[in-house]
């Protein structure tokens, strides 16, 4: 399988619901979370380049608190994000190795993911040309009134959770993101406003954004689960 992947790893975001804490830096399975979402993007054989989007201010606080740098673990180039999540995509993906076909775009927070679902991302992109990872969704859904009542329930058919990593051929992601309007809050609605449709690739459900502490909480406690039965 060729390494014709460019992976880029969002880790500019603020953590207002971690109470302010860049979820980066939070200690997962003691190391900061980052370093587990690494990991995965190193292991994967499709990937020929790791760059880490990250903030001075958290840069120093991750020496600080973890005496690393990004490419201690495993990033090979580290580019400063923007004020918004698309501004620090985009600033990921122009740093790329413009020799490298494929960009797949993810969240640091989405740190369980695996190479697994990493390279059959990769792979949906070789064959569609973009695609992104996503779980079937599996709640019943309900349309809420301006007075919190249930107004409809809404078909989960066809619905499906959107994941990271999302990516596409090189061209047509940067041309996305030149195109941008508004605030996208993902790779595929930027891919989907310039006519490229991506992929939906069945992701596990352990691949989820770790935005509360209780997600931290449950992350903690699959890995050690994970630990254990190996």
């Amino acid at each position: 399988m060729p390494s014709d992947v460019a992976a880029i790893v969002l880790a500019a975001g603020s953590g207002r619901r971690m109470g302010g804490t860049n979820k980066a830096l939070l200690p997962l399975a003691g190391q900061p979370l980052l370093a587990h979402c690494l990991a995965a993007f190193q292991q994967a054989p499709c990937v020929g380049q790791i760059v880490v989007v990250m903030n001075d201010m958290d840069l120093d606080a991750l020496q600080k608190e973890w005496n690393c740098t990004p490419q201690d673990l495993g990033a090979d180039v580290v580019v400063a994000g923007g004020a918004e999540r698309w501004q620090s995509s985009q600033a990921g993906c122009l740093a790329a190795d413009a020799s490298l076909d494929f960009l797949l775009v993810h969240d640091a927070a989405r740190a369980l993911v695996d190479s697994k679902t990493i390279e059959a991302v990769a792979q949906a992109c070789r064959e569609s040309g973009a695609a992104l990872a996503a779980e079937p969704l599996a709640d019943t859904l309900k349309k809420e009134t301006a007075g919190g009542r249930v107004a409809e329930t809404i078909s989960r058919d066809h619905l499906w959770r959107a994941q990271t990593p999302q990516g596409a051929r090189r061209e047509d992601l940067l041309k996305a993101l030149e195109q941008a309007q508004g605030n996208p809050t993902d790779e595929s609605s930027l891919l989907e406003a310039i006519g490229v449709h991506p992929l939906l690739v069945p992701s596990p459900s352990h691949n989820f954004k770790i935005t509360r502490p209780a997600d931290l909480a449950l992350a903690d406690a699959l890995l050690a689960a994970q630990k254990t039965i190996s």
